[in-house]
């Protein structure tokens, strides 16, 4: 699971990574190796060693194990940011136990090490007046449907929801081409390239990744298509999409190589590159979402409008 909430102190923002099942025994230091994209693991040893590294309960040496389901701390210091994008949030569903919103795209899921208050649980924190937990977590540039937890028992019972694959989702991508099947599904393993981008994710060795696609429209430059993932790997969606030869507009990461997403890193992205990749943000939403109750189990089923800056609509959407 993704990192939860983030406790916020005058100097420090504490936040937390929740270990997954797939995750159980690892040595703490190569765990967050793993989970920290921006650190080697030399860098998160050092972190352990200044004492930035947390787990309640547990020792934080780096040849410590973690367990499933446990919650390793990381303490970043706080930084200068800019202006937070959005005051509130639209919210799609709400009861004591859990809220689904519409995410807008441009803000993060959970703070980072930069991040703090231009993201989801911040925001809804301040807007609720409580706090908010995440069940998953969406990538800055994708929009839509994203529930999170009120409570710990509401938090846990998603956390296996997610784990047992109860949870439902399906997303819509407006993509390069002109896609020519109605219905295709991508089979195909998902893990790291291994070239400079640590995020990026390539076909072949890795973890199985199964997506479910339907063509929705196209106007024969462009395509409109709904994904359903069948797992839950980083970049699913948009590594698969790329790969069928089929590229999300706006995506930095998956079209061309991964130019843009450096330059945007080194904040050299140009108007030219923006014109490239069609749009200024990667076209995916997160469309339908559907989950059981984590008290009463009963089935739930939320549907995010599409965003206005999708340039295709198709009846069956």
């Amino acid at each position: 699971m993704c990192p939860a909430a983030a406790s916020i102190a005058q100097d420090w923002v504490e936040v937390p990574f929740r270990v997954l099942k797939e995750h159980d025994g690892m040595r703490l230091d190569a765990y967050l190796a793993l989970r920290l994209h921006r650190h080697s693991r030399a860098s998160v040893q050092r972190l352990i060693d200044a004492g930035r590294v947390t787990r309640p309960g547990r020792g934080t040496k780096a040849s410590a194990r973690v367990a499933a389901d446990e919650a390793v701390l990381i303490r970043y210091p706080r930084a200068d940011e800019p202006p937070v994008l959005h005051e509130t949030i639209p919210i799609l569903l709400r009861d004591d136990a859990f809220v689904v919103i519409d995410k807008p795209w441009g803000v993060l899921s959970h703070p980072t090490d930069k991040i703090l208050h231009n993201t989801v649980t911040t925001i809804l924190t301040r807007q609720l007046g409580r706090k908010v937990l995440l069940a998953h977590r969406l990538d800055r540039e994708t929009s839509g449907a994203m529930a999170l937890a009120l409570d710990p028992a509401a938090a846990r019972a998603f956390y296996e929801q997610f784990l047992g694959r109860a949870v439902r989702k399906e997303y819509l991508a407006v993509v390069f081409g002109d896609v020519r099947w109605k219905r295709k599904t991508v089979d195909a393993p998902l893990g790291p390239e291994g070239g400079e981008i640590k995020v990026k994710q390539a076909v072949g060795a890795g973890a199985p990744a199964v997506t479910e696609f339907e063509r929705l429209a196209g106007d024969g430059r462009l395509s409109l298509v709904s994904a359903k993932p069948k797992t839950g790997r980083l970049h699913q969606i948009r590594a698969h999409l790329a790969h069928v030869g089929h590229p999300v507009v706006g995506d930095k990461l998956y079209n061309g190589g991964g130019a843009a997403y450096m330059k945007a890193v080194r904040r050299e992205l140009a108007r030219e590159d923006l014109a490239a990749l069609g749009s200024e943000r990667q076209l995916l939403h997160a469309w339908r979402l559907s989950f059981e109750h984590p008290r009463t189990g009963a089935r739930i089923s939320v549907e995010a409008p599409i965003p206005p800056d999708f340039p295709l609509r198709a009846e069956a959407a």
